[in-house]
């Protein structure tokens, strides 16, 4: 029942803070109805959450209030939306407006340390997503009211609203979402895009209606109506989809499963000539879709296109290496001196055979391998990720042939004893970087 009520509390809080703003920048006209409905959405769904919590926690409702975070965020945000409805005008949507950025004190931010700039994004976000989304309803009930002037008026607002609203999610998704990796390879990731979906298809109806049906009012206010109320029942959907994510771990504390053959990476501008090529090729990207743009004012501009393409793109397969399922985990914990040595012993028991006692890839059953097994105390093993040595570890690795030339340990060793092994190959290695001796993870 949480995230309901959760679902419940927020929307009462936007729509409070949304019909304010409007009142106040739009149209001054008084909403008794609209403005009690949020309200009591918002307490309500306050109250239950704040129950249902105290149930999860296994304690009652007052400890939970009084003596936690949440709680005092929760009770703050009551009170405030109430006196901002009950005052009214600019000084109750200043209320509104802190009782509902509010909201990023209990998010995923704020429990993460250095975590200033994520709560004032979050702040920001839920600000914006107020004056917009939860302006909808006050907009709605002014058009149905004949005030068809008012739509010119509020599309002002709503243009502000929705450039803070989408570079503030973008910001956030990236951050919290743990980047590219984050974002295809984990469930927050993946409920991250319906979020983006459902911003995205929400900005294109903002667009249609600024300016394909509000230049035909009044004709066209049934389908503006209509859209609006479209809106409506998106802006709850991506809302929703916001409550799901704050009862999920963040992308950036996952482990992200790629599920690609290859990856991006940054290699080439390491070499001066392979920095030139890929430079030229992305150039010529960069002029394609220049071309694009230029083809609405002229269209013989667009002959242009897959001329660059075809130049650009096949420099640009420099900037991706191949990838493995795991290729972007990072192993959990640092290497302490017990990890260390609990890989030695899984080493000799397992690895010794084929890569040798010192791992320089000398074994006595190595030598009987078409290829011969890798030394582990070579420089190029910091080449390699934690989680590519990883997936070797449990996968396996084929040779330049496909055939398989290193079996996998899954089914013998679990992971805990895989990421010893890492350890163990590590901490011998002695081209080891002065982060690696230090015990910080290998990126």
């Amino acid at each position: 029942m949480k995230p309901a009520f959760h679902l419940l509390a927020d929307a009462g809080l936007m729509v409070a803070f949304g019909t304010l703003l409007f009142r106040a920048v739009v149209l001054d006209q008084a909403m008794p109805r609209l403005l009690m409905a949020s309200l009591v959405l918002a307490l309500a769904g306050a109250v239950g959450w704040l129950i249902a919590q105290a149930a999860a926690f296994g304690g009652d409702a007052m400890t939970v209030l009084t003596g936690t975070r949440f709680g005092h965020v929760l009770a703050a945000q009551a009170v405030l939306v109430a006196l901002a409805v009950v005052v009214g005008g600019r000084l109750g949507t200043v209320l509104a407006g802190i009782s509902l950025a509010a909201a990023a004190a209990r998010g995923h931010g704020a429990a993460m340390e250095d975590s200033g700039g994520l709560m004032l994004c979050a702040a920001l976000h839920l600000l914006a997503a107020g004056a917009w989304l939860g302006s909808l309803p006050a907009l709605a009930v002014a058009l149905a009211a004949g005030e068809i002037a008012v739509a010119r008026r509020y599309f002002r607002l709503g243009i502000v609203a929705v450039v803070a609203l989408v570079a503030t999610a973008g910001w956030q998704g990236w951050a919290l979402g743990g980047g590219l990796a984050g974002l295809i390879g984990t469930g927050y990731g993946a409920m991250l895009g319906l979020k983006a979906a459902l911003l995205v298809v929400l900005v294109i109806l903002a667009w249609v209606n600024r300016y394909r049906l509000v230049p035909a009012l009044p004709e066209a206010r049934p389908m503006l109506l209509g859209i609006i109320g479209l809106e409506i029942g998106l802006g709850l959907g991506a809302l929703t989809a916001a409550v799901v994510l704050a009862g999920m771990p963040p992308g950036m504390h996952a482990q992200p499963w790629w599920p690609f053959a290859w990856r991006p990476d940054g290699f080439a501008f390491a070499d001066p000539d392979l920095r030139r090529e890929v430079v030229g090729g992305l150039t010529l990207c960069v002029l394609a879709v220049a071309l694009v743009v230029g083809g609405w004012w002229r269209r013989w501009l667009w002959l242009g296109v897959p001329v660059a393409l075809w130049l650009g793109v096949p420099h640009l397969d420099l900037l991706l290496v191949p990838a493995y399922p795991t290729s972007f985990w990072q192993e959990p914990d640092p290497p302490t001196p017990a990890s260390i040595a609990r890989g030695e012993h899984v080493y000799v028991e397992h690895c010794a055979s084929c890569h040798g006692a010192g791992k320089q890839g000398d074994g006595p059953a190595g030598k009987t391998l078409a290829f011969p097994p890798a030394d582990l105390t070579a420089e190029h093993l910091w080449d390699h990720s934690d989680g590519e040595l990883f997936w070797w570890l449990t996968a396996g690795m084929a040779g330049p042939d496909g055939q398989p030339v290193m079996p996998g340990f899954a089914a013998r060793l679990d992971e805990a004893d895989r990421w010893a092994v890492i350890d163990a190959i590590r901490a011998t290695n002695p081209y080891r970087p002065a982060e690696a001796a230090a015990g910080h993870h290998h990126h």
